[in-house]
């Protein structure tokens, strides 16, 4: 059996050396090499974050769009010339959110993070990639008793389904963290968490791995899908068995003549490196007012998050990368740095928040693996195994409904 993967991202990565561990023939395809600065795998906030499984749409959100879409501090952004193209995919996102629905979706979600930390450690083994995986806790941190309460749909949510968190007021997180702020008085720590100290290395070291064991690399860019193989940029036509789509954010383009309605919208993230920070956090902080992460990493202090709806073909907006900057020396006053960089990226998100698993109606030699929203890192290690068990026809153990590639079709 040949199989190509289209899409270097975490995701492509651990599908194609999962597929290799199984002595199949695979090529992986991507215009650039994996760890890329342009890739979304290259600019997350590195958390394989176990307990990430309510979707930003939740009970409540809807109610708090409009205050966020005036307020300059707000982590929601939004280019409006793109809003009239944006609304078929705003509203069912909406709508998912409802409390009706998000019990379903956090199930979800959770069958594909509980074992994140497991998967990683099983697809960086033998490879340089371990020593990038970081285990510690995990630090939600809120201004006050109100802001605390205010997440408690989450907090329950997460430890319904196990995961236990410890409230800690000022004095104990300046035990953990001495140069907190004053703003900060009450926080949320997640033990048995893990991060990667440098996605890029992590992506590369995996990559190098899977070349050194006989997996095979095409850079070039996929044009069209065609019956039994594809057409790339350079004019090579290659033919396979399968073809399994994980180009993240542009998947849906290379899928539109399938008939397949993906639904796949790029939610722009972004993230501030301070190069040699005077200030590094002990672990991952999320700083909930702001909605991004501070991850200690080795190249030095990653801020990463927010969320901004303006398109693929967007370019970087000054607004979200000043927001994070404004809210990290809020965080830590006196922060000083050497250097500073930014980066935005496309993550690919979908209106109920999960990700396109599966075989497409008519084309059963199209497999979708895209629509990881806010969960690329976390999530990438177990689709690359789900996937390569569809194709291998192993059992999955896992109820992969929730996830079918063709229900935004219907």
């Amino acid at each position: 059996m040949k199989i190509l993967v289209v899409g270097a991202g975490i995701t492509g990565l651990a599908i194609a050396e999962n597929l290799r561990r199984e002595k199949l023939a695979v090529t992986l395809i991507d215009r650039i090499y994996p760890g890329d600065v342009r890739q979304a795998s290259f600019g997350n906030a590195g958390m394989l974050a176990k307990s990430g499984i309510v979707p930003v749409s939740s009970p409540g959100f809807l109610s708090k769009i409009p205050r966020m879409l005036m307020d300059c501090d707000s982590p929601l952004f939004i280019l409006w010339s793109y809003l009239p193209r944006i609304i078929p995919w705003l509203v069912p996102f909406l709508r998912a959110g409802s409390r009706k629905n998000i019990g379903h979706l956090i199930s979800a979600l959770d069958s594909l993070t509980n074992d994140t930390v497991e998967q990683h450690q099983t697809l960086a083994a033998g490879s340089e990639a371990t020593k990038y995986i970081k285990h510690g806790n995990f630090g939600f941190l809120y201004p006050n008793e109100r802001a605390f309460y205010q997440d408690k749909f989450s907090q329950d949510a997460k430890q319904d389904r196990g995961y236990n968190f410890q409230r800690l007021d000022r004095s104990a997180i300046l035990d953990l963290d001495p140069n907190i702020s004053q703003k900060y008085n009450l926080a949320a720590i997640f033990s048995d968490h893990a991060w990667i100290s440098s996605p890029e290395n992590y992506t590369k070291a995996i990559f190098e791995y899977f070349l050194k064991h006989g997996g095979e690399f095409l850079k070039d860019e996929v044009l069209h899908l065609k019956p039994g193989g594809l057409i790339l940029k350079s004019g090579q036509v290659i033919h396979a068995d399968k073809i399994v789509i994980a180009a993240g954010a542009w998947s849906e383009r290379l899928i539109r003549k399938t008939g397949l309605k993906a639904k796949l919208e790029s939610e722009s993230g972004y993230h501030l490196l301070f190069e040699g920070p005077t200030i590094m956090p002990p672990f991952p902080w999320m700083i909930t007012d702001g909605k991004f992460i501070m991850t200690p990493m080795d190249n030095g202090l990653r801020c990463a998050g927010v969320v901004e709806f303006a398109g693929l073909d967007s370019s970087p907006s000054k607004a979200p990368s000043e927001l994070i900057f404004r809210r990290v020396n809020q965080v830590y006053k006196n922060f000083g740095f050497s250097k500073q960089r930014t980066w935005m990226g496309h993550r690919p998100s979908t209106p109920d928040s999960l990700p396109l698993i599966g075989p497409i109606k008519g084309r059963p030699d199209i497999i979708m693996a895209s629509g990881s929203q806010h969960l690329g890192l976390t999530i990438g290690a177990k689709i690359g195994l789900l996937v390569t068990n569809i194709i291998t026809k192993k059992s999955v153990n896992l109820d992969l409904s929730p996830f079918d590639a063709n229900r935004f079709s219907s």
